[in-house]
């Protein structure tokens, strides 16, 4: 079923709009959780977003897939200076609309349809509520945008991938690594070799858990040494090179568990995350699946991933 959604995001926006995105960290700068934040990883593709800046609504958008982990976008600059450098990266594609107006100016209109509860905009001044960033609205509300707004022009700006976001900053970090000199050469290629659930990283995990933690499979060709915080967020070369911050899984899991669609209960069950089908959970025969053995060595590190990661 779609959402709707609307973001206010004014030091941001001229960047998430040209780049086809939005970007948030995952929590407030004091560590608290925001369910602003929280609502990031909530949008499911299909969804239909309101953006508002200059206290304009300015475009609409539409989400194009679910919120991935990614370093905040070096576009941003000095904007939000006091971010975490990780947060939520969901693409979106953007159009402007025919119209530009200011809610202040049409409050009667728009008032009574805001949340009772995390608003985006206050009711009374029209103004963007404080701290409010991605907020759920209800679809009277967005039908209303559209018709003050006169609806999106085509030309739709198209939204980014994810994926490839993460690679290229992936990709500079491995680049700072060659640079630098406190690594030996063994400790940069194992460290760079992890990335990709190689070297000794991968040999620790044979060594630890031997098979695919759901389906048992024992070959070393049909697994994949998966980390579980990923190799980006990583904060030392020890997380990095783990194998408790590893799970061994064949490539179908392994793609589930490292976008962050399935992840593992503290009894080794798995959860999937609602943005699975119930006809590819049942296709991929998923539902009622277990971990093979303990993972006990590795609740630490499956703590973050149900944090961090995995999308509810």
């Amino acid at each position: 079923m779609t959402k709707y959604w609307w973001v206010n995001h004014n030091q941001t926006f001229a960047h998430e709009r040209g780049g086809g995105y939005l970007w948030s960290p995952k929590r407030e700068a004091s560590g608290a959780r925001s369910q602003f934040y929280e609502n990031m990883r909530s949008a499911r593709a299909g969804d239909m977003v309101v953006s508002f800046a200059d206290r304009r609504i300015k475009a609409i958008g539409r989400v194009a897939s679910e919120a991935a982990t990614a370093q905040k976008p070096t576009v941003f600059g000095g904007a939000g200076a006091n971010w975490a450098n990780s947060g939520w990266l969901l693409p979106v594609s953007w159009s402007s609309v025919h119209h530009e107006p200011r809610p202040v100016h049409y409050l009667a209109d728009i008032g009574p349809l805001l949340p009772g509860k995390y608003s985006p905009i206050n009711p009374k001044n029209g103004f963007g509520n404080q701290k409010a960033y991605l907020a759920e609205i209800s679809e009277a509300l967005f039908h209303k945008v559209l018709v003050l707004t006169g609806g999106p022009v085509a030309d739709a700006t198209p939204a980014c991938e994810a994926e490839t976001v993460i690679i290229l900053a992936e990709d500079a970090e491995v680049q700072q690594l060659y640079q630098d000199m406190v690594l030996s050469d063994t400790e940069r290629v194992n460290i760079i070799a992890a990335r990709w659930g190689q070297g000794i990283f991968r040999a620790a995990l044979l060594a630890l858990d031997g098979a695919c933690a759901i389906t048992g499979v024992t070959d070393p060709r049909l697994l994949r040494a998966s980390h579980i915080k990923p190799w980006r967020l990583c904060e030392t070369a020890a997380e990095r090179l783990a194998a408790t911050n590893g799970l061994l899984l064949t490539p179908t899991f392994d793609h589930l568990f490292d976008k962050g669609l399935m992840t593992f209960d503290v009894n080794g069950q798995a959860v999937l995350s609602t943005a699975l089908s119930s006809v590819d959970v049942d296709r991929l025969a998923l539902e009622g699946a277990k971990a093979k053995y303990s993972l006990d060595p590795h609740a630490q590190y499956l703590a973050f991933h149900r944090q961090e990661i995995f999308l509810p």
